[in-house]
């Protein structure tokens, strides 16, 4: 129950920091930061934020130091959903259980909210006191060597039969990069060694190929309303998957090895961290 309430005063750390960042506007251009906001503000899991804030807590650091960065993650995970659900990319009417971006404003303001979203995210980071580390590692998972660079991949392997690497490297771009950066920065913020940092750096990585697999199944066995988002979307765009690849059962214990690799990579004073990955209960 203890831990259950702590979770949930971090979740509503970050939702107070986000509405305080992109508050309402009364200005020629106020649809931007409504529109921003909708995608915003929709009740989430705040998974990313919430697990660069676990590290700060398993060091015993102030949370108020990792909230702009908290913050900043989830405007550019955000930025991804509204973009990925564009006609153009994954063609999604549905997003955590309400309207897409598009479909309430239109396509042009929803990739202009998500722009936004994005450029605003290094605003925040730049006017904070973070250590210029933790800009870096943002701008690298959201970039060309990241999340951006998996997306460019991942509609080139519609309709075809790529290999496992590829389809990792895919992962590990569009899904796991953010994820990694998450703990990554946690990690530099609360101080922790060297070593320290590559550890969740990589349970990250891990992590997020577990996160991704684990979404791809949801995707056949789950259903709308649970999921907030419409299912056997992959197949519908004749996305590349792991379980098109191998099909359920052998989706399902990649999906576990990779988890358990997350948490046998994480330093040990991570307790909190360790707890929140295991996502079987999201």
């Amino acid at each position: 129950m203890a831990q259950a309430h702590l979770k949930s005063t971090l979740h509503s750390l970050i939702n107070e920091r986000l509405n305080q960042l992109i508050p309402e506007k009364d200005t020629p251009q106020s649809l931007l930061y409504e529109a921003a906001r909708y995608s915003l503000l929709l009740p989430g899991k705040r998974l990313r934020p919430l697990l660069l804030l676990k590290v700060l807590e398993d060091y015993g650091v102030s949370i108020e130091k990792g909230l702009d960065a908290a913050a900043a993650i989830e405007m550019i995970h955000t930025y991804s959903l509204i973009h990925d659900d564009l006609p153009c990319m994954d063609d999604d009417d549905l997003r955590r259980g309400k309207p897409s971006l598009h479909k309430v404003y239109g396509e042009g303001q929803a990739v202009l909210a998500g722009d936004f979203l994005l450029t605003y995210a290094f605003e925040v980071l730049a006017k904070s006191s973070l250590p210029r580390e933790v800009i870096t590692i943002i701008a690298k998972a959201a970039g060309g060597d990241g999340m951006i660079g998996g997306q460019v991949v991942d509609l080139l392997l519609e309709e075809t039969n790529p290999d496992w690497d590829t389809l990792l490297f895919m992962y590990l771009g569009k899904t796991a990069a953010l994820f990694s950066a998450a703990l990554e920065c946690g990690a530099v913020i609360s101080g922790v060694s060297y070593s320290e940092q590559a550890a969740f750096r990589n349970a990250g990585k891990y992590f997020g190929i577990a996160f991704q697999i684990h979404d791809d199944i949801l995707d056949v066995t789950s259903d709308e309303k649970t999921l907030g988002k419409p299912i056997f979307s992959d197949a519908k765009n004749k996305k590349s998957t792991c379980l098109s690849l191998f099909g359920l059962e052998k989706a399902k214990q990649f999906a576990s090895s990779f988890l358990e690799k997350a948490l046998n990579s994480l330093p040990q004073q991570a307790l909190k961290v360790h707890k929140l990955l295991q996502f079987e209960k999201y």
